[in-house]
């Protein structure tokens, strides 16, 4: 089978040049999604072929190199092709556009008679419409990822002009309609994002399998009682109820490390200049975030259950966390399946007094005990969620609901 991703994801050297030269650090969970099912196919080589069509994750704002041809390259049996652009709003636009449509439509002309499929980001408005119109004309099945609701999010809040953003979402709803096909992060969105109840699979989300060989060892943990918040920095994901409640702890070996970027950094300093226990990380690459996890003592998602957004999402950070064999502690997400329950603490009480108390109980447990804990939810993320196992399911999806 031939499968065509198209999406933003870069090889792993390539998103280190654009991370490392951005002015401000592009995102880093749909690279991690995209890459690890990408990879998940890539090793199905003896069912599946995957090639990428990708747009550099930058823009005029955020970077000032202006013309971007980067050569194609093969890595983990997938091909990764780039598409070239000059960073000039509107001109970005077009030009993306315009490759894209071609891209698809004559690869899909290529591969007539043969077993096909284009899966493609809903969210990279300009790169979905393209794909989908160029599947239209040339009778080619098209899926969608659909990683969290256009303009619901809080990172996805767009800062452009009323009639700008008033077209954005014109657009993509008109595009989210006319897939073939759905993965979802949570059963929420299908009614949402799918409203003609075409064929669709819940993925809320997916780890390496190659955690299985790294060991969190309880030797190597740090002496001090660390717990990690990675991810988005904004009070309506719960991160100040997060640091109210740490304030409260009275234990001088606890600490408190954050990561991610939003709205809260410029306040920052206020919170660890009251707390010393506290510590900002700032931005830094996923692979050390991923480094610290494994010699913590908690990690934590405090996101508010009720937020509208959370019925469709499902935090990839809650993914990764478990992965890593150390304890998660995480509220009682709609979009989270009753399954992981057992393998996660809860907060239950999402004030700042209920938070408090389930970090003094999580802390206060002992230590074997925890990693125990931990381990178990590593294994079932392993043994249920692994890259190659959710890739499977995206070519059984193809088979029985898709192909004619």
């Amino acid at each position: 089978m031939k499968i065509l991703y198209v999406s933003n994801l870069c090889s792993e050297k390539v998103f280190k040049y654009v991370f490392d030269t951005s002015i401000n650090k592009p995102e880093q969970a749909d690279q991690k999604f995209h890459g690890l099912l990408t990879k998940g196919l890539g090793k199905l080589n003896n069912k599946c072929t995957i090639e990428t069509v990708s747009s550099i994750p930058v823009i005029p704002s955020n970077h000032k190199r202006k013309l971007w041809y980067v050569k194609s390259e093969v890595f983990n049996n997938i091909k990764y092709t780039y598409i070239p652009f000059i960073n000039i709003p509107v001109v970005k636009n077009l030009g993306v556009f315009l490759y894209t449509f071609f891209k698809v439509f004559f690869w899909s002309l290529f591969n007539i008679g043969k077993k096909r499929m284009v899966v493609c980001d809903a969210l990279y408005v300009t790169i979905a419409t393209a794909s989908s119109l160029a599947c239209k004309l040339t009778f080619t099945k098209n899926v969608t990822i659909v990683m969290d609701l256009p303009g619901l999010m809080v990172t996805n809040i767009r800062k452009d002009t009323k009639i700008t953003s008033l077209v954005y979402r014109k657009i993509i709803s008109w595009v989210l309609i006319r897939f073939d096909g759905y993965i979802l992060l949570t059963q929420q969105m299908n009614p949402k994002v799918n409203p003609k109840n075409k064929p669709y699979i819940i993925m809320e989300g997916l780890v390496d399998s190659g955690m299985r060989g790294r060991i969190n060892n309880l030797e190597k943990k740090a002496d001090e009682l660390i717990v990690i918040y990675a991810g988005g920095l904004y009070e309506k994901y719960g991160v100040k109820t997060l640091i109210d409640a740490f304030t409260m702890l009275n234990n001088s070996n606890a600490r408190l490390h954050i990561y991610g970027s939003g709205e809260m950094v410029a306040n920052m300093h206020k919170y660890t200049n009251k707390d010393s226990r506290i510590m900002y990380k700032g931005i830094v690459p996923n692979a050390v975030v991923v480094e610290d996890q494994l010699k913590a003592t908690l990690l934590v998602n405090p996101r508010p259950t009720k937020e509208e957004f959370t019925k469709y999402s499902f935090p990839s950070k809650n993914m990764e966390y478990m992965v890593s064999g150390t304890p998660t502690a995480t509220t009682k997400l709609a979009g989270m399946p009753i399954e992981y329950h057992d393998f996660v603490f809860l907060f239950n009480d999402e004030t700042v007094e209920g938070m408090h108390k389930t970090l003094e109980n999580v802390l206060n447990t002992n230590r074997d005990e925890l990693h125990k804990f931990g381990e178990q939810a590593k294994q079932f993320v392993i043994k249920n969620k692994n890259n190659e196992k959710q890739a499977e399911r995206v070519l059984e999806f193809y088979n029985s609901k898709l192909k004619k």
